[in-house]
């Protein structure tokens, strides 16, 4: 029986490098991952500018204001947004973060088709930043 070979392919900017070989010795090789990606970078003068996390951390609860709990996309965003912390024009990322961190979780597919809704409704405003993406507030009603 041929065994198939064990195969990473790592891209680094425009490069691209295949390990291949034994999956023991493939694993073990990835061990040494910062310094192959340095020896790669120097290699093909890239310039790496910063490291990403490989794992992704939990947003801090602490950091959010605190919601009640709900069934509804649309009644957490708007619980958000009529805080302090939602006072400051919000990305979906901060919003879906600030859920997650209350324990209300909606996929972000969800989230933005209720965001779009709220805005046609007049419930928020939102415009594009050239940064940060489209950014959320409360649409204070003037009378």
């Amino acid at each position: 029986m041929v065994e198939t070979p064990f195969k990473i392919k790592i891209r680094i900017g425009e490069a691209e490098v295949e390990i291949g070989g034994e999956r023991e010795e493939v694993l073990e090789t990835l061990q040494e991952l910062d310094k192959i990606v340095e020896l790669v970078s120097e290699a093909f003068n890239i310039v790496v500018t910063e490291k990403k996390s490989r794992s992704k951390s939990k947003p801090d609860p602490t950091q959010f204001p605190k919601i009640p709990r709900t069934n509804q996309c649309s009644e957490a965003v708007i619980s958000l947004l009529h805080t302090d912390w939602g006072k400051n024009p919000r990305t979906i990322g901060e919003l879906r973060e600030a859920m997650e961190a209350n324990a209300v979780f909606f996929p972000k597919t969800t989230l933005s088709g209720v965001l779009v809704w709220l805005t046609k409704k007049g419930a928020l405003r939102r415009w594009k930043d050239p940064k940060r993406g489209y950014l959320y507030v409360v649409n204070e009603i003037e009378e």
